[in-house]
């Protein structure tokens, strides 16, 4: 990643997430305060979805290799992937709960990230692996994307993905109140959020010396719509807690991203910190090994001692972001190196 300040930001969007997910009656969360914020963190998925065609279009800026970046996706995503699921069927054995019976059809769906694509199913185990699943098909498309926006005019790039976006949040909406709740975790209706993050790097990429000079007004321009969203969410308006969810707010992050990748200021510098951006690198085990570990992490304490539900998270997110570490290194990365290797091998012979 070459704008190593943004990493860390990955790493704040994953513990919202989880924070969103196991706040329960945890102390601060549970504060009327708070409480209606958080329940916004979900909206952080988008985010994901919009920084990683952000970063992906800034990274190929000298062009794709179309086999080398569908090598590195594979390598980079699936083997932990792979990991939390493995792990959550095994705890699921290992409970015998009825409700919580292996199905063949859900494990062959996940194994293969296609369970978004399936209403019945896109939730099947690992719950937060749907955007996985969403993910891999925005890798799918993205050299082609690349391909088709290639030597077009910049304006013609930013006004058919803009457009396209428009498009699917009036769509989406229009889905939603005629109770088509498929479209809630389907890639297609995800794909303009990504769409956007790749017209914020064609942008940035072609752009990046004149918006520099205006790094402030980026700055002053992000605390309005951070202001407008908090309004908003304060107000507790009922069309934008229903709306908000596919892509609606991919705006406010796009001018959050370019903020941070502009900035020169020492927060900002602060971000690009090595031990920050570490926190960063592993940030894809504490999203999508939160569940696994919960269950591990909540049913010892269950078996050991009874805690509140403030020490119990508190003991909870603190292991995650270990366990994380751990598997960044003994997994992610030895995995990532040998799969790349084993396919470029397979290719050349």
């Amino acid at each position: 990643m070459i704008l190593p300040q943004l990493t860390f930001t990955r790493f704040l969007a994953a513990v919202a997430v989880v924070i969103f997910h196991f706040r329960e009656e945890a102390f601060p969360f549970k504060s009327v305060i708070i409480k209606d914020f958080i329940e916004y963190f979900t909206v952080l998925v988008s985010y994901f979805f919009v920084l990683s065609g952000f970063i992906l279009t800034v990274n190929s800026k000298d062009g794709i290799n179309v086999r080398r970046f569908y090598i590195n996706r594979f390598a980079r995503i699936f083997p932990l992937y792979l990991g939390a699921l493995l792990l959550m069927l095994f705890l699921l054995l290992v409970a015998r709960t009825p409700k919580d019976t292996i199905s063949f059809n859900k494990v062959f769906l996940s194994v293969f990230l296609i369970q978004s694509w399936f209403q019945n199913y896109a939730l099947s185990y690992n719950f937060p692996a749907w955007s996985l699943s969403a993910e891999a098909f925005f890798y799918v498309v993205f050299p082609f994307v690349i391909f088709l926006l290639r030597n077009k005019p910049l304006r013609l790039q930013l006004i058919s993905i803009v457009s396209f976006w428009f498009i699917m949040q009036v769509l989406f909406v229009w889905m939603l109140l005629h109770q088509n709740t498929f479209v809630m975790n389907n890639p297609l209706f995800h794909l303009s959020t990504f769409l956007l993050g790749i017209a914020a790097g064609r942008l940035f990429e072609s752009k990046q010396d004149i918006l520099a000079i205006y790094t402030s007004k980026f700055e002053l321009l992000s605390l309005v719509m951070i202001t407008v969203l908090a309004l908003l969410v304060m107000s507790r308006n009922p069309i934008f807690l229903k709306f908000y969810h596919n892509g609606l707010l991919a705006p406010v992050f796009v001018l959050f991203i370019y903020t941070v990748a502009l900035s020169k200021g020492r927060l900002i510098k602060l971000f690009a910190n090595r031990r920050l951006e570490y926190l960063g690198e592993i940030s894809y085990g504490i999203y999508i090994l939160q569940f696994p570990v919960s269950i591990l992490v909540f049913g010892i304490m269950d078996r050991i001692v009874k805690v509140s539900p403030t020490v119990g998270f508190y003991i909870y997110l603190p292991s995650l972001i270990i366990i994380s570490s751990v598997t960044y290194h003994f997994i992610e990365k030895p995995c990532r190196m040998l799969i790349r290797n084993l396919l470029d091998k397979k290719v050349r012979a």
